[in-house]
């Protein structure tokens, strides 16, 4: 054959070759991981509903007409703003009374308590005899107890009439409004439900056999949307539920907490001991829909295999099946499979010249 003619195809030939390497090269850079078996927290996975530690519902502690309503559904308040007034019509006038019956009661008082020091004169002078002397007491002693009496009904009056005013015990948002202005309300008639967005907490029931496992909040995580929270409280139910046999765990959380919604579903890991198994980093999981896979090098080439995950821990993933102690895998999964396209691209290429 000419060698002119040869020379393209050999060209070609050296090209591939040359792409080929630099592939092989490439992925020998790739950062590798040896797995061995790990210690690992043996840990239970409990479907957890997050809830607001304050929430409830505000109630009148007075009668009369609502005035105005000054917040509605889904309004944010601030703790001690006002909610509602109520018309305090009959709560001004019980307060004017109060307070008359107090300046009554002084006045009959300071009476009463001259008269008794003028008696105890009398009597020391001998124009007095005892049982008048006792009885002024007795009368001084009376009017005393009936300003103290006057000064409670005061301060009652003042309560009732600042129950009038119904403020935010904290802050938080307004679920629920029950009333509307105009509508007669008295003590205990439910007026406004809110809850806090500040502080949160798991709640979780637990088999009985997994809650009698539990010692210390140190064995409570909970996770939500992929990040692990530790809890600043712990409470196990001292009884089991009657008809789900189940022990609830309330687990709360940091306070300010952020992105947390009241309602929301988490996860409580409850940690009760250690045992052996297999981890790879959370960056060597190739997710496809349901399915899991690793790249694996096997003597040099790069291989696909599925695996079955279990629990993260912090940046590791668990494999349940797939690998074995003593493989080694490529420990960023998608750089790997970037590489490999491009390396097969490269080839595809290559072949196209060579035809």
């Amino acid at each position: 054959m000419n060698a002119n003619a040869l020379a393209p195809k050999l060209l070609v030939s050296l090209t591939a070759a040359t792409l080929l390497g630099t592939a092989s090269k490439a992925m020998a850079e790739t950062t590798t991981e040896t797995l061995v078996l790990q210690n690992i927290p043996q840990q239970f996975e409990l479907d957890a509903t997050l809830e607001a530690v304050n929430q409830s519902t505000v109630s009148a502690q007075t009668s009369g007409a609502v005035q105005s309503v000054l917040f509605d559904v889904n309004d944010r308040v601030e703790k001690g703003a006002l909610l509602l007034e109520i018309d305090n019509t009959q709560q001004q006038a019980a307060l004017a009374q109060a307070k008359a019956n107090l300046a009554q009661a002084l006045a009959q008082n300071e009476d009463a308590q001259v008269l008794l020091k003028r008696n105890q004169r009398l009597f020391r002078q001998g124009t007095l005899s005892q049982g008048e002397l006792d009885s002024t007491s007795a009368r001084a002693k009376s009017s005393a107890a009936a300003v103290e009496a006057a000064r409670a009904g005061v301060r009652q009056a003042r309560e009732q009439l600042a129950y009038t005013q119904v403020r935010a015990p904290y802050s938080g948002i307004v679920r629920a409004r029950h009333i509307e202005a105009g509508e007669l309300v008295a003590p205990g008639t439910p007026l406004m439900t809110g809850l806090s967005l500040d502080r949160l907490r798991a709640v979780a029931d637990a088999p009985q056999r997994l809650a009698q496992k539990y010692h210390s909040p140190q064995q409570i995580q909970i996770r939500v949307n992929g990040t692990l929270i530790e809890p600043t409280k712990v409470t196990r139910y001292p009884y089991a539920d009657n008809q789900l046999h189940s022990v609830r765990i309330r687990a709360e959380l940091p306070a300010n907490t952020q992105q947390l919604i009241p309602g929301s579903w988490a996860k409580m890991l409850i940690t009760t001991g250690e045992r052996q198994a297999i981890t790879v980093p959370k960056t060597a999981i190739i997710q496809r829909s349901e399915l899991s896979a690793v790249y694996i090098n096997d003597n040099g080439t790069s291989k696909l295999r599925q695996v079955r995950t279990g629990n993260r821990y912090q940046d590791r993933v668990e494999v349940l099946s797939g690998l074995n102690a003593g493989d080694t895998i490529f420990v960023d999964g998608y750089d790997t499979l970037a590489r490999l396209k491009s390396a097969k691209q490269s080839s595809e290429q290559l072949a196209k010249q060579q035809q």
